[in-house]
């Protein structure tokens, strides 16, 4: 057998990384890219221990290859503590569970006006739905004007697709993160001009009352919402539509039974995560089974894989709505720790709905073309495109 190669920019490698993985953990679970020299890690229990392990593997030199750009602001998920905890406490006291409950209702309705609206001889789940769904909400929860809304898309779009090996990529990143935080710094001026009761409105109050962010600090934490909070549940939702086409038979319990909705929900994070692989850079020389791995050298922790390895989960490969019932181990898609992702229950709420209310008009819908062409990102996974008939 040929040995098993990784290449998180390989475009072949984003139509169905799989396979790949399942030969990384059988073969090379603490592989090494041969030109490079960075470490990936996909079994299970190494990536869990991984994420704990912030001692050790440090996020404050960025969670991808590339590393930080110069003139990037602080963002928690590039944090290590002791910064990292006073910040997270102090986002979560304006940034609550109780918040995203009382936005339920406005998810609802936004994802059954999406729905209602499709055109149904022209049909594209991620173009009519899953898009557009997270950008309304958390430009709503953030206060961004709806007339800016479009180009916010094309700014996640472009930080989020960047490709090593295709330099145009890199520069388009480079140009959105500008804009990008000239913008909000102009949003976080405006709000101390006039306040708001928005989310940005009440961090602004709350940083100048406490002194518990400055405004770099706050910048960075509003980027960090725009972005993973957008492109990310979007692939969250299109991934669970295309789970539910192709085992209609799963498909088939959740529209006799909605309260399965959240367990479909899950079990899209675990079987086709959005959030692919995260980076770590070690900051001292530690060993993983039995390979050593020096101070400063990039860690791979390729989430994707480690959420379909056999050890930890039975017929991994099987998409199983009542597998919760079934296994006590946990998917690692939101991280876990310092690092657990803080909006985590904003996206579970827009994919339960969006499905929803996808299955209340379309119940049968099928994918016109499957393999879905799919976003190529070294860190995300989820359709360019969800072309489907109603069937």
């Amino acid at each position: 057998m040929d040995a098993v190669y990784y290449d998180p920019y390989d475009h072949k490698l984003h139509d169905d990384p799989y396979p790949v993985y399942r030969r990384m953990r059988d073969t090379a679970p603490v592989y090494q890219h041969p030109e490079q020299g960075w470490f990936a890690l996909t079994r299970h229990a190494d990536v869990f221990a991984a994420i704990f392990d912030w001692q050790r593997l440090s996020s404050a030199e960025g969670i991808t290859l590339e590393g930080l750009p110069a003139d990037i602001q602080p963002e928690m998920i590039s944090m290590d503590p002791p910064r990292h905890e006073e910040l997270r406490h102090f986002v979560k006291r304006v940034f609550t569970p109780r918040q995203i409950e009382l936005l339920a209702e406005r998810i609802e309705a936004l994802s059954r006006e999406l729905v209602a609206s499709i055109d149904p001889s022209d049909i594209d789940l991620a173009r009519d739905l899953a898009v557009p769904l997270p950008a309304l909400v958390i430009a709503e929860l953030l206060g961004i004007p709806d007339r800016d809304q479009l180009a916010f898309g094309g700014w996640a779009d472009a930080l989020l697709r960047r490709d090593q090996g295709v330099p145009a990529t890199m520069d388009r990143a480079r140009q959105a993160s500008a804009d990008l935080s000239a913008y909000l710094a102009e949003i976080i001026a405006e709000r101390r001009r006039r306040p708001t009761d928005d989310l940005i409105g009440a961090l602004v109050r709350a940083a100048d009352e406490n002194e518990g962010m400055d405004d770099e600090e706050l910048l960075g934490f509003c980027r960090l919402l725009l972005i993973a909070g957008n492109e990310t549940t979007s692939h969250l939702i299109g991934n669970g539509l295309i789970a539910l086409a192709r085992h209609p038979d799963q498909r088939r319990l959740v529209t006799q039974d909605p309260t399965l909705l959240p367990a479909a929900v899950e079990e899209t994070l675990r079987y086709d995560a959005p959030v692919q692989a995260l980076v770590r850079t070690a900051s001292v020389d530690l060993q993983v089974q039995g390979t050593s791995i020096a101070a400063g050298t990039k860690v791979v922790l390729v989430v994707g894989a480690a959420n379909r390895d056999e050890r930890a989960f039975v017929d991994p490969d099987r998409f199983y709505l009542h597998r919760s019932q079934s296994s006590g181990v946990g998917h690692v898609a939101f991280g876990h720790g310092i690092h657990h992702c803080l909006g985590a229950v904003l996206a579970r709420s827009e994919a339960v709905h969006a499905l929803a209310a996808v299955l209340d008009r379309f119940p049968r819908y099928r994918l016109i073309s499957d393999p879905v062409e799919v976003v190529h990102s070294a860190s995300v996974r989820g359709p360019v495109s969800l072309q489907c008939t109603p069937e």
